[in-house]
């Protein structure tokens, strides 16, 4: 009997333990993240329209740029991007909304790219967000993401869950996409296409890119890549070893068979 009554009071408090868990993390998904908070509270453009045409434009420049030889460069607005998310992101992408992703809303700033959205379905009523840094590497057009704080409201969320959908994802959009490991941290590393379909004449490479006082900005320069010199600015992520890269691949050999 004294064993019978042991082994009962043993699941009691395990089934309030566990009780009390879901009560915590079911709290923790109703926390809204600040900058989130700010980027609702903040006023859309006065035009949204114009704020989506501006960024359009910017974009088709930037191609026309990197299609001559020389240095480029483009900036885009926070503010402009958050306009395209909420005029452009439901028109082109209906099935995201329809699966409950309500409200994305981007804020750079010190570094990262920090994104959020509400997503409510019969299952879940939390705001998803995480926080991305972008680092150069010493080879040219290979791009070190960061993906960090992922929550749900405030609840962190493994990033393993979600590394197969990022390399799906990045696959679907002709950008080869490796894991790399540094200090325990999980790198996406994204070799991003020297070349595109009608500029062939010359390799794009990427110089720097900088997150900071609500701006994205990227500068390059196009050329052939035998006489021209890749001269990356600001911070460099050293490249480990990858285990699943083959040894007879290249980046050359990656990026000249990719097009945009």
């Amino acid at each position: 009997m004294r064993l019978i009554k042991r082994l009962l009071l043993v699941g009691a408090l395990l089934v309030a333990s566990l009780g009390a868990t879901a009560f915590w993390a079911h709290r923790e998904t109703k926390k809204v993240p600040e900058f989130y908070e700010r980027a609702i509270a903040a006023p859309p453009p006065q035009d949204v329209a114009e704020s989506v045409e501006q960024i359009e434009s910017d974009v088709q420049k930037l191609q026309d740029d990197v299609a001559q030889p020389g240095l480029w460069q483009a900036q885009f607005a926070a503010e402009q991007i958050n306009a395209w998310l909420i005029d452009q992101l439901p028109k082109r992408f209906p099935t995201l909304e329809a699966k409950g992703l309500q409200e994305p809303r981007v804020m750079i700033q010190d570094g990262l790219l920090m994104a959020a959205a509400r997503f409510k379905d019969q299952r879940l009523d939390a705001v998803l967000s995480c926080e991305l840094s972008v680092q150069l590497t010493d080879q040219p057009n290979r791009l070190a993401v960061s993906i960090k704080q992922i929550r749900a409201g405030a609840l962190p969320l493994p990033l393993s869950q979600f590394k197969d959908r990022i390399k799906l994802i990045a696959s679907k959009t002709n950008l080869n996409l490796q894991w790399d490991t540094q200090d325990g941290e999980s790198i996406a590393l994204i070799d991003v296409p020297d070349q595109y379909p009608g500029h062939m004449d010359g390799s794009v490479i990427i110089e720097s890119i900088e997150l900071a006082d609500q701006y994205l900005t990227v500068t390059g320069q196009t050329g052939d890549l035998q006489s021209s010199t890749f001269t990356p600015q600001g911070e460099i992520y050293k490249l480990a070893q990858l285990d699943d890269e083959p040894e007879s691949e290249t980046l050359s050999d990656t990026s000249s068979s990719r097009g945009l």
